[in-house]
């Protein structure tokens, strides 16, 4: 027989659990019709994550599965001629039609390790000369050969949807390849590529969840006379200066984004002018302040700020009327930021 204690223990267990149930049931019936929608809502979008992120799993098991098909001996022949950074286009193209005339299935294995995408051999190689081309037409644009990978994701994510879930393998980890693709050189912060994608799904987001946030846009004062005084290599320092100073000056929910020369962009979300101002007149102290105190010179901007939706909710307008609000400034005597 159990001990009397043991029973007892047992009943105030359950006696615990129906209490607990009747305060649940208490909440529950408390709820109005919006907070058990809420709710609903919460529910769903967790368990689409989870399926997402379930079936992210079964591809990547198949993906590796099929990988392990391919040649090791041309597995490796791909993976380094595609990590060698410096390569020229026009001797990676040389490369790959010497390796596509040995291997019959070359370019549909190259896709296959390259990303998550399987192709017959003809398309894959057509699908290998858009790429390429779209290579070539980047390099001339920027003055300088584009690393082929990072021509792939720019055509993956910007030009051609075909490619929906890149897996780039056993070269250099995938955030850092997108990272070439949408990040400023010069100063660590976010590129002009990057900056109009952002400020598209910011009034998306905005629009969806009927809130407003600021665009502030700027560039420095008298920078070509900086660069013609004292250099190049001193004005380069000073764009890593505003930069960092950017980072430092703004939240970490804010994005600071280089869209020109000497000329930046933040997307300030869920901020109304009065408090983007604090913001920016925080940002502008603290480069007067760094300038000075670190390069002998004080720097100083000139911008404009515009809000969604209040100014405008289309972001061409949005841009336009912020940039229109930056030559204000400068006509008025620079160092300065109008506002709409």
């Amino acid at each position: 027989m159990r001990d009397l204690s043991e029973e007892l223990k047992e009943k105030e267990e359950e006696i615990q659990k129906l209490k607990e149930l009747l305060e649940l049931y208490e909440r529950v019936s408390k709820l109005g019709e919006v907070e058990l929608l809420a709710a609903e809502q919460t529910l769903n979008a967790q368990e689409t994550t989870a399926n997402l992120a379930r079936n992210e799993l079964i591809e990547m098991r198949d993906r590796f599965k099929g990988l392990g098909q391919i040649n090791s001996e041309r597995k490796t022949a791909i993976l380094e001629i595609v990590n060698d950074k410096e390569a020229p286009l026009p001797s990676l193209a040389s490369k790959f039609e010497e390796m596509g005339k040995k291997d019959d299935y070359f370019y549909s294995d190259f896709f296959r390790i390259i990303a998550n995408l399987d192709l017959p051999e003809s398309e894959a190689r057509s699908l290998w000369k858009e790429i390429y081309s779209h290579a070539e037409g980047l390099s001339k644009q920027l003055g300088r050969s584009m690393n082929f990978v990072v021509a792939l994701l720019d055509y993956i994510y910007l030009k051609n949807r075909l490619i929906e879930n890149p897996k780039i393998v056993d070269i250099y980890s995938f955030e850092e390849i997108i990272l070439n693709a949408v990040i400023d050189e010069g100063t660590g912060i976010y590129n002009r590529r990057y900056f109009n994608l952002v400020l598209n799904k910011e009034i998306t987001r905005s629009k969806r969840y009927k809130r407003s946030f600021c665009l502030f846009l700027f560039d420095l004062d008298n920078f070509k006379k900086i660069n013609d005084t004292k250099g190049h290599s001193f004005g380069d320092d000073i764009l890593k200066l505003v930069a960092g100073t950017l980072m430092y000056a703004f939240r970490t929910e804010d994005i600071s984004c280089r869209v020109g020369g000497e000329e930046f962009a933040v997307i300030l979300p869920e901020t109304t002018k009065e408090n983007a101002k604090v913001a920016i007149e925080r940002f502008r102290t603290y480069l007067r302040n760094s300038s000075k105190n670190d390069f002998g010179i004080e720097v100083t901007v000139s911008g404009g700020v515009a809000e969604y939706p209040g100014d405008a909710d289309e972001s061409n307008r949005l841009y336009s009327l912020t940039d229109a609000k930056l030559y204000e400034a400068k006509a008025a005597g620079k160092d300065r930021i109008t506002y709409i």
